[in-house]
């Protein structure tokens, strides 16, 4: 015959054993996490989002020890001045973003990611998880090339921007130049975490001039994650400036009538 304390005991047993188990974290990474255990999401900038996804269904604990699924995820614990946008109710998976404050310091922070049994009606219980994050202001590289171009009138300069995103979390990165109004004009890069792209940028003058315009690249997430450029642009006419522009673009005009213009224009300095 079995004592009450037994039944006691063995309940307390069963109780122990519907909240022992693992849920599966599927990004940013893949691992399994026990309640309590520190998701590690590594290294974003100031400003920037990182998004978990959690598999819902679990396969063991619950009302009847053969598992459940949880209803939805959010962070439940923010450092000052960043945000958090919950998953869907019965979202599959479980979909919770964390972005940084745009002005973050740099240093190691601590959020609280939770994730729930609406109304208990499974008895899984509610999940806590403390989820550490860096931040880096230095989460971007950037590289000009050529720094100096020379080209004739109306003849485009193109320089090549290559943007590096050295954060675990992607990005959008907006690419413009100071200079004259004309070339005020944004370009935009996403990049996925550890990925590099090359764009062109051209710049177009009519006036015979140097110009030293700035190249800068900035993350759409926060001012922060900066680079500037300095490069040089000169618009000269000559007609070996004109052979080396094609490289760059269509000339103006094609060598053989730009030869006649300048007849022209030499002749008419000796008419009244």
């Amino acid at each position: 015959m079995i004592s009450m304390t037994s039944l006691k005991i063995f309940a307390v047993f069963l109780v122990l054993i519907s909240f022992s188990f693992a849920i599966q974290l599927e990004k940013p990474f893949e691992q399994e996490l026990t309640e309590g255990e520190t998701i590690d999401l590594g290294t974003i900038g100031p400003g920037q989002t990182v998004t978990l996804e959690i598999q819902p269904v679990v396969e063991s604990g619950g009302i009847y020890g053969v598992g459940g699924r949880y209803d939805y995820a959010l962070a439940t614990e923010l450092p000052e001045g960043w945000r958090s946008t919950p998953s869907k109710l019965y979202g599959d998976p479980l979909q919770v973003a964390v972005t940084a404050a745009p002005d973050a310091a740099e240093g190691e922070y601590i959020a609280q990611l939770t994730i729930v049994d609406e109304e208990k009606a499974e008895q899984l219980g509610d999940l806590t998880f403390p989820l550490r994050i860096r931040i880096e202001h230095d989460v971007m590289d950037s590289s000009v090339t050529p720094l100096a171009i020379t080209t004739g009138p109306g003849q485009p300069g193109r320089y090549y921007i290559t943007v590096k995103n050295k954060g675990t979390t992607s990005d959008v990165f907006e690419v413009s130049v100071q200079g004259a109004r004309r070339w005020e004009f944004k370009r935009y890069v996403f990049l996925p975490p550890q990925s590099e792209k090359t764009i062109y940028y051209e710049i177009v003058e009519e006036e015979e001039e140097f110009y030293t315009p700035i190249i800068q690249v900035v993350s759409t997430s926060s001012d922060l994650i900066k680079e500037t450029h300095e490069v040089t642009f000169r618009v000269q006419p000559t007609l070996f400036g004109d052979y080396r522009a094609m490289n760059n673009g269509i000339m103006l005009f094609p060598v053989f009538e730009s030869s006649i213009y300048a007849l022209a224009g030499w002749i008419s300095n000796f008419v009244d």
